[in-house]
């Protein structure tokens, strides 16, 4: 398997928003976070990732790391949602193949893919 895993992408939505402002001319603020954060990858095109036991394991700091395995034709995985409270975190993105370099039944995976993400 190719050791690269070609661009990571993510999207960040607010998932609360502010009420109303209670009578006053002042803008009431928008409260920060959490946030709906779409980690996006472009899809690997390596055999062993696109077939049973093969997928991606995305990882975000603080959160439990997730194996996204592979399913054939348009449910082919290339992202998945998280749920972030404000701050600061990593994320990678790394393909894995069911199968070894020496034909056994370990994992092989590709470089990670890593961005930093920040939820206002």
């Amino acid at each position: 398997m190719r050791r690269f895993l070609a661009g990571l992408l993510v999207a960040i939505g607010l998932v609360a928003c502010g009420g109303g402002g209670g009578g006053s001319d002042a803008p009431t603020p928008t409260p920060l976070g959490p946030a709906t954060v779409t980690i996006s990858w472009n899809a690997n095109r390596e055999t062993g990732v696109n077939r049973a036991g093969g997928g991606y394991e995305i990882s975000v700091t603080g959160q439990p790391t997730r194996d996204v395995p592979y399913a054939s034709g348009s449910a082919a995985p290339t992202s998945t949602v998280f749920t972030l409270p404000t701050g600061t975190y990593t994320a990678s993105v790394r393909a894995y193949a069911a199968l070894d370099a020496q034909g056994g039944t370990t994992r092989t995976y590709s470089t990670a893919s890593n961005l930093t993400v920040t939820v206002p």
